[in-house]
């Protein structure tokens, strides 16, 4: 998922349904911007901690963090993979 879930305030209902067309061990890839505080364009992003919080809680394992790239909008955007149970 790159740069959507930043539209959705409530993301449990989204991640349900994405955990839900995983396989098991399936892989979730996010990209997203590394804020918690966003924008007129950007409203909901989530930092790569609080992405980790968030896909445990969604039932996500082994959330890590791949990569970090400048922005110029909002500082940085992140990569992080997660696994279905």
């Amino acid at each position: 998922m790159a740069n959507s879930l930043h539209f959705i305030e409530d993301k449990a209902a989204v991640l349900a349904l994405v955990r839900g067309y995983l396989k098991r061990g399936g892989r979730l890839l996010l990209v997203e911007y590394d804020s918690d505080r966003g924008n007129h364009w950007v409203p909901h992003p989530m930092s790569f901690e609080t992405w980790r919080d968030v896909a445990t809680d969604a039932g996500f394992l082994d959330t890590r963090k791949l990569a970090t790239v400048p922005s110029r909008f909002l500082h940085s955007i992140y990569s992080a993979l997660s696994l279905a149970p």
